[in-house]
């Protein structure tokens, strides 16, 4: 009787010795960051002096505490650059249930402007719905890509899909599988309540599921649908008293918009084309609530006008396309789904932030990546953009080896071409050779 061997696979260890050679992408995506970042920083102090001296007694108190969140994410992120992303999706599924754990924790504590979102230990507080974010990128890039994919219609080979195993494998195991882990997850962040993280995570979510094809159409006919139905939801939260005021306050009207709102949009238009000139700005001196965080934006606008608003946000537009590219670039499937979700929680966040603070959207409360105060969203970013690093550097590994064996099938052909020719008999040549 025959027996199937089975292919032996190699065990997956947490780090990588050499992930792969960098790539021009990568060094100019890390550029970018690296300026963002220090644009963040400058931004902070500036905006975050004056609030630290009166309310802390220092003026340097925020941007300590910034700087070393950074030099901690930047520890994080170097170890995460190495770590095989293999063992990252092994690990999607302990993890979704930490995750849970969590948010679970989370509910036990002392509630704060009343919302429980941090877990309180030691004097350090960690914002579980920032781990979250993360990792439903992982979970949902992980049963994403591991569902089977529709092949086209071929002629030459009658391949042919029934109906029943399109909607299985196009409905079932293409969305409904990855996005049903997030349902737990909005249900304890609603309990929170944490609406803006709701949004984040479930926009982060969709993005995956729009750009790596996955359901195919029907994807964009959801996406399309829930566009819609957004004005519908937003009129039926009469239940929930402060999302119905926010509500209220995302107007035209300044009498009846939110204070941080009006001041926000008092920052943006005093600052002119050129702004006042960095650290001169009149709103953060209490005026504008927090200021060094949800609302830093408009300390920008005001300090450096309308250029550096413009600046800051060509460079988050050229960040995020090339850390699509980098993603679009990867070894696998898997990386590359993990790669958008990991760009879209950058963009959406960027988006939302600016929108909520030239009244574009109702105040969410949603920071600005690597600008905005917040220890455990930066540190986490950073972690983030360690497997970045690790996703372009394999990508690049990849491509070099497809490259080599392109090579290597090219000079194969060659040579077999020639040694055709050479046992081939010119007719010609022959004859001449026998006449003579």
């Amino acid at each position: 009787m025959a027996t199937i061997r089975r292919k032996h696979r190699e065990p997956v260890r947490p780090l990588q010795r050499d992930p792969g050679p960098w790539s021009r992408l990568v060094i100019d995506w890390l550029a970018t960051l690296a300026v963002i970042m220090v644009f963040g920083l400058v931004m902070l102090f500036s905006a975050s002096y004056t609030t630290g001296y009166l309310r802390m007694g220092d003026s340097f108190h925020y941007i300590k505490q910034q700087a070393l969140c950074m030099m901690i994410g930047l520890g994080c992120m170097f170890v995460m650059s190495y770590m095989d992303h293999r063992f990252l999706r092994k690990m999607a599924v302990p993890g979704y249930f930490i995750v849970l754990v969590m948010l679970a924790v989370t509910l036990t504590m002392a509630p704060l402007n009343g919302c429980r979102r941090w877990i309180r230990f030691g004097g350090f507080t960690l914002q579980s719905s920032e781990v979250a974010k993360f990792e439903m990128i992982l979970l949902c890039s992980s049963l994403a890509a591991k569902a089977p994919q529709i092949e086209k219609y071929d002629p030459t080979r009658r391949v042919h899909v029934t109906p029943h195993t399109w909607f299985y494998v196009r409905v079932w195991k293409q969305l409904i599988l990855p996005v049903l882990p997030l349902l737990p997850v909005i249900v304890l962040l609603a309990l929170e309540p944490h609406m803006s993280g709701i949004v984040l995570t479930v926009a982060v979510v969709g993005t995956i599921l729009l750009l790596s094809g996955s359901g195919g159409i029907l994807t964009w006919v959801g996406a399309g649908a829930a566009g819609l139905m957004l004005e519908t939801l937003l009129s039926h939260v009469d239940s929930i008293p402060y999302l119905q005021d926010r509500l209220d306050g995302w107007t035209q009207d300044l009498s009846k918009m939110t204070d941080q709102t009006v001041q926000s949009l008092y920052a943006i238009g005093s600052g002119g084309l050129t702004g006042l000139g960095l650290g001169n700005s009149v709103e953060k001196q209490l005026w504008l609530p927090e200021s060094t965080n949800d609302f830093i934006f408009s300390v920008v606008c005001e300090e450096l006008g309308f250029v550096g608003a413009v600046l800051i946000i060509v460079l988050f537009v050229l960040f995020i396309v090339q850390g699509l590219l980098i993603a679009y670039r990867a070894e696998n499937l898997y990386c590359t789904m993990v790669g958008i979700g990991i760009m879209a929680q950058i963009a959406w966040q960027v988006f939302c932030n600016i929108a909520v603070v030239t009244n574009t959207l109702p105040n969410t409360g949603i920071s600005l990546p690597f600008f905005s105060s917040g220890g455990t969203s930066l540190i986490l970013l950073l972690a983030e953009m360690g497997v970045m690093v690790n996703i372009g550097r394999n990508g690049e590994r990849a491509a070099q080896q497809r490259e080599a064996m392109r090579a290597q099938h090219e000079a194969a052909k060659a040579e077999r071409e020639a040694d055709r020719a050479s046992r081939t008999i010119d007719l010609d040549a022959a004859r001449r050779a026998r006449e003579v």
